[in-house]
C-alpha cells in the first residue's frame, strides 16, 4: 500500500466533516420534531463549541467542522505510517 499523505487525508477528512456538519444542522433545524431538534442543537452545541445560533456563530461551527476534520485525518494519516514503519 502506498505512503499515505497527512495533508490530503486532513482535506478529505475536513470536507467529510463539513458535510455532515451541514446535513446535521439542516435536517436538525427543518426536519426533526421539537425533541429531535432540541437534540441536535445540544449536539452541535457540545461538538463544537463556539457554535451559536446566529448566522456567525453557524460560519464559526462550519469553520471548526474543517479544522477539527482536518486535524482528525492528519492524526490518522500519521498514526499510520508511524504503525506501518514499525512492521517492516
Amino acid at each position: 500500500m502506498e505512503k499515505l499523505s497527512i495533508n490530503k487525508t486532513g482535506y478529505v477528512v475536513g470536507i467529510i466533516s463539513i458535510i455532515f456538519y451541514l446535513i446535521c444542522s439542516i435536517w436538525g433545524g427543518l426536519f426533526a420534531s421539537a425533541a429531535l431538534k432540541e437534540f441536535h442543537f445540544n449536539f452541535l452545541q457540545i461538538a463544537y463549541p463556539w457554535f451559536n445560533f446566529t448566522v456567525g456563530g453557524y460560519i464559526i461551527g462550519f469553520i471548526e467542522a474543517a479544522i477539527y476534520g482536518w486535524v482528525t485525518g492528519a492524526l490518522f494519516a500519521w498514526l499510520y505510517q508511524v504503525i506501518k514503519l514499525e512492521k517492516k
